[in-house]
């Protein structure tokens, strides 16, 4: 099973456990000291998002909840699938769940994949042992789960707005000022 591999793993990464958990206490109690003037700044923009929210129709909400669910599946399922290629994949319960965990966790986790934590769950045993093939199989469920995702997102924005707007936009992102 996965727990003993991921609690050695753990054991051994303590101080970076307790470096990302102080670093989080500290982002958070940072946050507050400045939510509050923002929060200010933000109620119009929201006042005016709930009127368009009024005005909209049902239909996209009650089709977009199950389009939902079927989303979350997929990319639950990817690494079980990826996994599947393994000459011994692991069993397949831990390896939904640890799956399930290692991409939703990223919500709660105090940084864009907890820098790194999700990769050392991963790596660490989280999803079931999958043996030397690991580092690989990591690469390929970050694309699927991330990249391709990002791919037609670009393919489609260019698509429909054009490649130089999508360039433009590019540009003013990178622009630090």
């Amino acid at each position: 099973m996965a727990e003993p591999r991921l609690a050695n793993t753990a054991a051994a990464a303590w101080p970076w456990v307790i470096a990302v958990v102080l670093l989080s206490v500290l982002a958070w109690r940072a946050g507050r000291r400045f939510a509050s003037p923002a929060a200010h700044q933000f109620r119009r923009p929201v006042k005016r998002a709930l009127v368009y929210w009024r005005r909209m129709p049902l239909w996209p909400l009650v089709a977009s909840t199950p389009l939902s669910f079927i989303n979350l599946a997929t990319r639950v399922a990817i690494l079980p699938v990826l996994a599947l290629t393994l000459p011994e994949p692991p069993p397949m319960g831990p390896m939904l769940l640890g799956s399930f965990a290692l991409l939703y966790s990223q919500l709660v986790l105090p940084t864009p994949s907890g820098v790194g934590a999700v990769e050392l769950g991963f790596l660490g045993g989280a999803a079931g042992d999958l043996g030397n093939g690991e580092g690989w199989l990591l690469l390929a469920w970050r694309f699927y789960t991330n990249g391709v995702g990002v791919v037609l997102g670009v393919a489609l924005a260019a698509r429909i707005y054009g490649w130089p707007a999508v360039r433009h936009l590019e540009r003013r992102w990178s622009d630090p000022h």
